[in-house]
């Protein structure tokens, strides 16, 4: 219950946080109700970090029900809060007021007694915590333990290993004479202990190295029992030790020794390798706490000695490695059936019937050699028929988890227990997403933050925050990048298959959240107690459970909902009042959504919505602490000017949003009218909107916009939009601008801030001599001009502009001549050209450096050419190799 239990009292700790900093004055509540209340939350979330942070042998022993009483209460007081400020925002009377403060008033004297309950069991642990970390570690040693910290038998398969194999024997025997460490880095089950122990026995190894060594960390590692393993060894190798005692006489070297401190027996430990040349591993490290710890007992001789490490944990790979780590990959298709082979039939011939079968199983382990050997252990022992193969091909991940008494789900799992509390939320939320979906980073980290999950650290933002968090948990290779940008920088991430029921396993366990589909059969267990919902799509039925609609309709406990069926919200989302995060395919009309006063997150389809259905001030207005509204559909969404007002706003993007100027502020303190949108970081995509000098004061933090102009019958000229004070938005980075004008256009109508690192332009119509505006942009590192964004046929780029772009793509252009030299952009990576005319790309191009990419569609065969020719010049001169790519069906000589 620790995920739940933290993420019920960080949830509530930033509700009772956004109601006293910014409820709606309409609201009447006395602050100290909260504030004391507030600070209760505030230290039992303190309390379950610290406990969390503790070793697992140094924690007291805790009530098993603290966690569960801690999130229930937790749960009530939120219930009974949130609908406080429901009821009063949708009250239409004062008599319905009155009677809403009279049931506040008696229902929250309970929850206090709960939580008061709860703080007497909670100062009674912090009282043994104290005591624990006053007290010396006591080393409690078995021989049985230490034992298996020792090398393990090899017997595990070495298919598609060999290339891994190679590289780390070139590395371990290399002609570097200093102690090298070297890293073996991945995801749990990829197969790192065993390429380790298989370079361990390899001839070459044992040849070169006097002394070879195993020790595993684990988690829950001992300093004391890690020296008395590598000691045991060493004494063994020298004839101090008979090598019958590392089995029989084991506990008899543990007594001995237990005579001696631990600085002596790593004392004992540096004399026995100084002047020899060893390899030691240590395998399943968790931290480099353990090494920096025992580093000085491995004497550097410079005899090319060498440690060997495997991890998980990708930053302790590179703090840890002296060169680069080794990252372990997931096995492509063709090795993944010869690994399920070679378990399955043991050298025989796989039965022509069953391959295509087999190899779409090899397949949905998803590269994973620990579940390729699971099911191949399984596979050998049943009937080879297709009936058989094809059920476990259809039930692949819960075959796997219950076979081999749950070996994968155990292997797993020590990732999951190792996650810092404050990540074990962020880690169960990924079952919320169907199987094998790709989930974009900046919707995940919008969903974390709606859900209460970051925990606030001033100055910074929630969003960098929640960066942070995404990255350590692919640090920890629990999640995997599957798709990044241009530059970079990481788009998208997946979970593996397993790992994805790890979390749902733990998330039912630990009543985090519940995933069903309307037409399941079953109704999953304690649905209606749920604080998270996710709906999936079902591929096998199309006919909706009534049992099921009615059940989730009574959910209502539910905070957050991610459909993804079709026309479900219509009838699920009236129901559930108290929703915060809401994440539908579908609302048919503003109604559906204006009772949902608490929401943070608002991401929905807007399908069929009337031409004049909008949403009102009186409605918008309720919406007192959102954060992200973002509504899909070809509509176009004309705004009230009371969104001005919405000070929580974080990201608002529709597709074509008519978005009302604010109003000018009066300059007095509080006014309605001085309201200031520190927090609003995404708009988009704005129509025809007028940036007044009051915009750029109203959103001085905006980091990311896309703004369209259209004029299809002329008239106002497109400097009454003063874009020219887009320049005064010192924040911003990103900025898409699109423009259809019929009327004069001049560069004297452009500004942009030199914050820029992104821009987009298209059909702006600005002489190539006036590129200056944006060349001289010293943060810009991505250009992309489409459909005339500059017009002429010739463009000279300046020395000392676009020193640090890095992208630069031009579309439909009428270009002929770029005088492009390596001076004009030094820092150019790619460089993609479609459309254009084009004679021929400057031979200068190739003395660029950083270049490593040039695409080409619609280019004429002059162009090709001349790329060719830069290719070839790079590699005169030894630079990297260019990747380049030619559209060759579409090579063209004109429009």
């Amino acid at each position: 219950m620790a995920a739940t239990a933290y993420a019920a009292v960080v949830s509530l700790r930033r509700v009772l946080e956004d109601i006293l900093h910014h409820a709606p004055k309409r609201i009447l509540l006395d602050p100290q109700h909260f504030q004391s209340l507030l600070q209760k939350i505030t230290s039992f979330q303190h309390f379950l970090e610290d406990y969390d942070a503790l070793p697992i042998t140094s924690k007291p022993e805790a009530e098993d029900e603290l966690e569960g009483q801690l999130a229930k209460a937790c749960y009530a007081a939120e219930d009974i809060i949130e609908s406080f400020v429901l009821d009063q925002i949708l009250a239409s009377s004062q008599v319905q007021v009155d009677r809403i403060l009279t049931r506040f008033s008696q229902d929250f004297p309970k929850v206090m007694q709960d939580v008061d309950f709860i703080e007497k069991k909670v100062m009674k642990i912090k009282g043994k915590m104290e005591v624990v970390k006053d007290q010396q570690p006591v080393s409690s040693l078995h021989a049985d333990g230490l034992s298996r910290r020792l090398a393990p038998t090899a017997n595990d398969t070495t298919t598609g290993l060999d290339s891994h194999l190679l590289q780390l024997k070139e590395r371990l025997v290399g002609d570097e004479p200093k102690l090298q460490m070297v890293s073996i880095v991945g995801m749990g089950g990829i197969g790192k202990t065993t390429l380790a122990r298989t370079v361990y026995d390899h001839p070459l190894i044992v040849e070169s190295f006097e002394i070879r060594a195993w020790v595993t960390i684990s988690q829950e590692y001992d300093t004391r029992e890690i020296l008395l393993a590598l000691l045991h060894v060493t004494e063994i190798l020298f004839g101090k030790r008979k090598q019958e005692d590392s089995a029989n006489n084991f506990v008899k070297f543990v007594e001995i020794m237990s005579k001696h401190s631990d600085e002596q027996l790593g004392e004992q430990l540096r004399k026995n390798l100084y002047g020899r040349r060893y390899l030691i591993v240590m395998d399943d490290m968790w931290s480099t706490k353990v090494w920096d710890e025992v580093r000085k007992y491995f004497p550097d001789t410079s005899n090319k000695s060498r440690i060997l490490i495997t991890t998980r944990l990708s930053n302790v790979a590179v703090n840890f490695d002296s060169d680069a780590p080794h990252e372990m990959d997931f096995l492509d298709e063709d090795k993944s059936w010869n690994l399920l082979c070679e378990k399955v039939f043991l050298g025989e011939v796989c039965p022509p019937e069953l391959e295509e079968i087999g190899k779409q199983i090899a397949k949905s382990c998803k590269g994973l050699p620990l579940a390729l050997v699971v099911i191949g252990g399984l596979l050998a022992k049943s009937q080879r028929t297709i009936v058989q193969w094809k059920y476990v091909a259809e039930n692949l991940v819960s075959v796997i988890n219950l076979g081999n008494h749950e070996q994968c789900l155990k292997i797993l799992s020590l990732s999951y227990s190792h996650l810092p509390i404050h990540l074990k939320p962020c880690f169960l939320y990924m079952a919320t997403f169907p199987e094998d979906r790709e989930i974009r980073m900046s919707r995940l980290i919008k969903l974390w933050i709606a859900e209460g999950f970051i925990n606030p650290i001033v100055p910074r933002s929630l969003e960098d925050i929640a960066l942070e968090y995404l990255k350590e948990l692919i640090d920890r290779n629990l999640l995997i990048v599957q798709r990044q940008g241009a530059l970079g920088k990481m788009k998208s991430c997946t979970i593996h298959d397993l790992l994805r029921d790890l979390c749902l396993r733990e998330a039912h366990k630990e009543n985090f959240l519940c995933i069903t589909k309307v037409y399941d059969v079953g109704i999953p267990p304690n649905i209606e107690n749920t604080r998270r919902l996710g709906i999936h799509r079902s591929t096998k039925q199309y006919r909706y459970n009534p049992q099921v609609l009615n059940t989730l309709r009574s959910a209502l406990s539910t905070r957050s909902l991610v459909c993804e069926s079709e026309w479900i919200s219509p009838w699920l989302v009236p129901c559930l009042k108290l929703l915060r995060v809401l994440n539908v395919h579908d609302v048919y009309s503003p109604e559906d959504i204006i009772q949902l006063v608490n929401s943070r997150y608002l991401h929905f389809v807007r399908k069929n919505w009337d031409v004049n259905e909008r949403l009102t001030s009186s409605s918008l207005s309720q919406f007192w602490n959102l954060q992200t509204l973002i509504v899909s559909g070809y509509f176009q969404t004309i705004l009230p000017p009371n969104i001005w007002e919405m000070t929580q706003l974080r990201h608002l993007k529709f597709e074509k949003l008519v978005l009302p100027e604010p109003p000018q502020q009066s300059g007095r303190a509080g006014s309605q009218d001085s309201y200031i949108l520190e927090n609003l970081q995404t708009l988009s995509t704005l129509e025809n909107f007028r940036f007044t000098k009051e915009v750029h004061n109203r959103i001085p933090n905006i980091k990311k916009m896309k703004i369209a102009y259209r004029n299809d019958r002329g008239g106002l000229k497109l400097s009454s939009y003063c874009l020219k004070n887009l320049s005064n938005l010192g924040k911003l980075e990103s900025l898409t601008l699109d423009i259809n004008w019929r009327g004069e256009i001049s560069v004297g109508d452009f500004g942009f801030p030199h914050s820029l690192k992104k821009l987009s332009l298209r059909g702006c119509r600005v002489p190539w001599e006036d590129m200056r505006i944006v060349g001289s942009l010293p943060k810009l590192e991505m250009l992309r001009l489409y459909d005339g964004a500059f017009v002429g046929n010739v463009w000279n780029p300046s020395e000392g502009e676009f020193a640090r772009l890095k992208l630069l793509q031009i579309r439909s252009t009428d270009l002929k001549y770029w005088g492009a030299e390596n001076t004009h952009f030094p820092s150019l990576e790619h460089l993609a050209l479609s459309f254009v005319y084009l004679q021929e790309l400057a031979l200068g191009l190739a003395e660029i450096h950083t270049l490593r990419s040039i695409e080409l569609d619609h280019c004429k065969q002059a162009v090709v050419d001349s790329v060719e020719q830069i290719r070839e010049e790079r590699e005169s001169l030894g630079y990297e190799d260019l990747h380049i790519q030619v559209s060759k069906e579409r090579l063209w000589d004109g429009f």
